[in-house]
């Protein structure tokens, strides 16, 4: 009976040291301010990966349809993080958080102006415009990581 009772003792010891080491490595994450696991963060992985097989799809005219359905998943997702502030917001100073956020508000908006011309090109067959709307959106893709994504601590 003692066994039993200390066994099960000893379970419960254990699950709720898993629980609690669950919750604090949670914690953790979210004191860092990590980009990881936000809304936002989700949209851009999301962003991120189709934009990679457009990427890789582009000069096949065969697939401008399935291009530019790929790019109308991008414009969803980027039109969504329109509403949502990056984490490194709040690292910013309080006197220019405002600035900051809509310096990111203007900056999703071009992506989106570009995003837009990237589903016409695609419509339109035009893949050499095409070609050259991804390059600018690469180079956007990156200004705005270096403005608005809060570095790595590595």
């Amino acid at each position: 009976m003692k066994i039993r009772l200390i066994s099960t003792l000893l379970s419960l010891f254990i699950l709720s040291g898993g629980l609690n080491l669950s919750v604090l490595n949670a914690a953790s994450h979210e004191d860092h301010g990590s980009d990881e696991g936000t809304e936002l963060s989700g949209h851009m992985e999301e962003i991120s990966k189709v934009f990679r097989r457009v990427r890789r799809q582009i000069r096949d005219a065969s697939k401008n349809a399935n291009s530019a359905e790929l790019v109308g998943e991008m414009l969803k997702h980027a039109k969504a993080s329109l509403e949502l502030k990056p984490v490194w917001t709040m690292d910013q100073p309080k006197s220019e958080q405002a600035d900051f956020v809509a310096g990111f508000k203007k900056n999703m908006k071009e992506f989106i102006g570009m995003l837009e011309d990237l589903q016409a090109a695609f419509q339109a067959g035009d893949n050499d415009k095409a070609a050259a709307v991804v390059a600018k959106l690469r180079d956007h893709q990156k200004k705005g990581h270096d403005a608005y994504k809060k570095p790595d601590d590595d």
